[in-house]
This record gives C-alpha cells, structure tokens and sequence, in this order.
C-alpha cells in the first residue's frame, strides 16, 4: 500500500453501547426473565465495567420501554401487559397499514423481489417439523420482511417510530410466546403481501396488511390470557 494513500481514523466502540447491546440481547434472549430487578453491581463485575457507562446503557433501554427504572427500588425488566400489547398494535397497525399503501407506489422491482425471497424464506422454515427449533430465524424473517415495507415508503421518521414499537413487540413475542400455532395461517398472509405488491394497488395491500396485523394481535393476547388462566 502506497505511504501516500490515506486511512479513515477508527472510532473507538463505546463502552455504554457495548453494554446496551449485551443487555438487550440478554433480555430478549431471557438470560433475564420479564418482571426481574437488575442487580447494577453483578453486571458491573460480570462485565467489567464502571457505574456511568452502565447507567447510560440501561438509560438507553428505559428509554426504548424495554427496562423500567422505579425510584428507591431498582431496575427491572419490563414485563407486557394486555393494555400494553392492545396500545402497542394500534400504533403498530397505524403506521404499518400507512407505510405499505406508500410503499406500493415507491417499492422498486428489486425490492419486490427481496419481499418474495423472505417470503419464501419463511415458507421453507414452516415445513421444517420441529418449528420450535426454527421459530427465531422465522422472526428475524418477519422483521426483515416489515421493515422492508416500512423502509420502502421513504420516510425515516416512519422508520424510527417502526422500530421502537417493534421493540417492545419483540418483547411482547419473547414473553408470551415459544411458536406460532397458527404459523401457516401467518406464512400464507406473508406470501399474499408479497404477490399483491407487483399490481401496486394500495387498497388491496392496505386491507392484507390489515388483517395481518389484526391477526396476529388476536394469537398474542390469546396466548396471554392462556398464560394467566393456567397460573390462577
């Protein structure tokens, strides 16, 4: 390499966002069980980390509703209610239901076809007979295959409000459910979004989009009220 040729500086990786991301990914991972207090001083010596990045990370995650701080009491992971997951679908039908009428107009041919392939994606995992074992992959697909949707309307706003919600229902999913019974019923809705897309009528993906999201609202509070039923 020529001594003329110049390098971009690194940027040294911030501590607090090292522990945000360890933190987050523990709690959607249930190393931390919803409802459970943080002891600060154990993950400080697990992680071997001072007080102030500690606190700005779990700041960050108070913030993005994933951890509540209650004064004189402590830190503890926030546990979904049914008000909650109820509030969260609404704004999450709100801005989904907006984002694919626009994107129907903005979504280039090769992102329709990005929306075919995780569509497929999901689809093979389906068939898979232990759907358990395969249940986070078939997630991170669904995220991918939203987000595309999301991100297709152009607005980054949008995006940032997506993804905040979409956070607590990630935590929502975590708490209350192992697998989807209804897998199928979800895959096919998947498949119909993304067949409807390349006609780019935005009632059509409206109205799809819709009931997908009604769906799969209904299946959450369901095994919710399954969960309380069995703990009475």
């Amino acid at each position: 390499m020529s001594m003329s040729s110049q390098l971009p500086r690194l940027e040294r990786v911030s501590i607090s966002d090292q522990a945000y991301e360890v933190l987050k990914e523990s709690i959607f991972g249930r190393q931390f069980a919803a409802g459970e207090r943080l002891d600060l001083s154990v993950i400080e010596q697990q992680m071997g980390i001072s007080r102030t990045p500690l606190r700005e990370a779990i700041t960050r995650l108070a913030l993005e509703g994933l951890v509540e701080i209650v004064p004189r009491s402590g830190t503890f992971v926030t546990q979904p209610s049914r008000q909650d997951i109820v509030e969260q679908f609404g704004v999450r039908l709100a801005l989904e239901v907006y984002a694919i009428g626009v994107s129907a107009k903005r979504l280039t041919d090769r992102q329709m076809k990005q929306l075919a392939s995780l569509a497929r994606q999901m689809r093979a995992l389906g068939e898979v007979q232990d759907r358990s074992e395969t249940y986070s992959q078939y997630t991170e697909l669904d995220r991918a295959f939203h987000r595309l949707i999301i991100e297709g309307a152009g607005n980054s706003l949008l995006v940032q409000l997506w993804e905040q919600v979409n956070l607590h229902m990630q935590m929502a999913r975590i708490r209350y459910r192992r697998t989807d019974r209804d897998l199928d019923t979800t895959i096919a809705q998947h498949e119909a979004i993304a067949q409807a897309m390349p006609e780019r009528d935005p009632a059509v993906l409206r109205k799809l989009m819709h009931a997908h999201i009604e769906r799969a609202k209904s299946a959450l509070l369901r095994d919710l009220d399954e969960i309380r039923d069995v703990q009475v």
